[in-house]
């Protein structure tokens, strides 16, 4: 029987993506993020592939259909597999404070992985390739419900809309942090930044209103701070 090919597979936001791969395709995805870390797109040439893979070039074809669904396929594992280990350690901890530290340490770290810079190659190619960015864009609805599960697994209805927020203002700070680390690395304070952004995630799910409609001055906010303590 003819193995079914990794498109036919269900969307990354459902599975680990390495769960649903048969060996040779893996093998060609695992070759393309080996090849892509160490030399970004242009590293990524369908001969290279398949000769680091050990595979004839024609197996791309075969399992993906072709190069752009093989890469396609390298940024789902790049992003989903770091997500869904910060949410496996979010899940262990209590809400408040452990969890919110957990959040941004854990992020932190991913800003100075391989595995995400590499990721970040591929941004140029998918703004010219409708499929890719399609499914990066898919990815980045899922990693900010993730985000957002990690602030609160359950939050009550009046506080989701300023959770999403929330979790969408964190995303892009990582994503603004990652590209400063790409073009110098070690620029960034982490522990520095970490504490700010500790701080201030707190303060927002505590004070800041859940209507963002309803914005106060800051002013209003740390009055309202000092007067419950």
């Amino acid at each position: 029987m003819t193995a079914a090919r990794p498109t036919d597979a269900p969307s990354p936001m459902e599975a680990t993506p390495l769960e649903r791969l048969p060996p040779g395709a893996q093998a060609l995805v695992d070759a393309a993020k080996r090849l892509l870390m160490e030399g970004g797109m242009d590293a990524l040439r369908i001969e290279k592939i398949a000769a680091a893979a050990g595979q004839n070039r024609a197996m791309i074809r075969y399992y993906f259909g072709n190069k752009a669904a093989l890469v396609g396929r390298v940024v789902d594992e790049l992003m989903h597999e770091q997500v869904v280990d910060l949410r496996a350690q979010a899940e262990n901890l209590p809400g408040g404070e452990a969890r919110i530290s957990a959040l941004v340490d854990t992020s932190l770290t991913f800003t100075t992985s391989p595995e995400f810079a590499a990721f970040y190659h591929v941004l140029p190619a998918a703004m010219r390739d409708d499929n890719l960015r399609d499914r990066i864009a898919d990815l980045y609805v899922w990693y900010r419900q993730q985000n957002r599960e990690c602030l609160d697994p359950q939050p009550e209805a009046r506080h989701q809309e300023k959770l999403a927020t929330l979790a969408t203002i964190f995303l892009a700070t990582m994503d603004g942090l990652l590209v400063q680390e790409i073009l110098a690395p070690g620029v960034v304070d982490h522990a520095a930044v970490g504490s700010m952004l500790k701080t201030i995630i707190a303060f927002v799910l505590e004070y800041y209103p859940d209507d963002l409609q309803a914005t106060p001055e800051v002013s209003q906010m740390t009055t309202t701070q000092r007067a419950t303590r």
